[in-house]
């Protein structure tokens, strides 16, 4: 049976490897900037995302 293509899309935004990149690059930005507190907020997005088995 053929994939629709909304439901390619919301496969490949369900994809962990994406939010998982996204913050670690938040994260990265932020240390640059000196943005403490969004460092800090994003390494704990990245905490609570792996520890809530989504990964």
């Amino acid at each position: 049976m053929p994939v629709a293509p909304a439901g390619r899309a919301r496969e490949a935004l369900a994809e962990p490897l994406l939010a998982v990149t996204a913050l670690a690059m938040l994260a990265t930005a932020a240390a640059a900037q000196d943005a403490v507190v969004l460092g800090w907020a994003s390494i704990g997005a990245l905490a609570g995302y792996s520890l809530s088995g989504s990964v």
